[in-house]
């Protein structure tokens, strides 16, 4: 059975990102608006400009929520020098090993019992999947603010990185990365 000083630690970390969540979010906003008014991207291509771009690609990185974006041009490339990485202090910061932590409150109480280590492993999944939904959606709002407040129609796709699909942020639905190349009329959602 998990043990209670588990589950408060597990609430007490998930207190905190929320907090930290609802702390940075203007932080966030601001910052978006501002790469969606195209200030941020480096060009050092004269020929391109933020105004070529069909489409911005943003990922997360699964243990630290750390995020970063890309630009992509109509013909499917990267457009621009560079990816942009989202500044520390319009994210949370979670940097905390709960697996460890958790596993080891359990076995410092009964280190007899298998079946505690099972359960122990299902609640850190949950506690780790309620926390990336929290933050997909916490993300998802800050950008649909800062869309509106920038009147920008740029398609946008969110997700963690290295995964098939992306939400895109303007219906909130899941897209397959063929599927979003396939709507752009690109060769692959992956260019080398």
């Amino acid at each position: 059975m998990l043990t209670t000083q588990a589950e408060q630690l597990m609430q007490q970390y998930k207190t905190q990102f929320m907090q930290d969540c609802a702390e940075r979010a203007p932080k966030l906003t601001a910052f978006i608006q501002e790469i969606l008014q195209g200030r941020h991207w480096g060009f050092s291509d004269e020929n391109e400009s933020f105004d070529q771009a069909v489409a911005l690609i943003m990922e997360y990185e699964y243990q630290n929520f750390s995020v970063y974006g890309w630009l992509r041009n109509p013909n499917g490339g990267y457009l621009g020098d560079r990816i942009i990485d989202f500044p520390e202090e319009c994210l949370p910061k979670f940097d905390a090993d709960v697996e460890d932590e958790i596993y080891g409150l359990v076995q410092d109480e009964d280190e007899n019992e298998e079946d505690e280590e099972d359960e122990v492993w299902d609640a850190v999944d949950d506690f780790y999947s309620g926390l990336h939904e929290y933050f997909s959606h916490w993300f998802a709002n800050c950008f649909r603010t800062a869309a509106q407040n920038t009147a920008s129609a740029l398609p946008a796709y969110f997700s963690v990185h290295d995964t098939n699909s992306y939400t895109n942020l303007a219906t909130m639905q899941e897209e397959l990365c063929d599927d979003i190349a396939e709507k752009f009329g690109w060769t692959s959602f992956w260019q080398d």
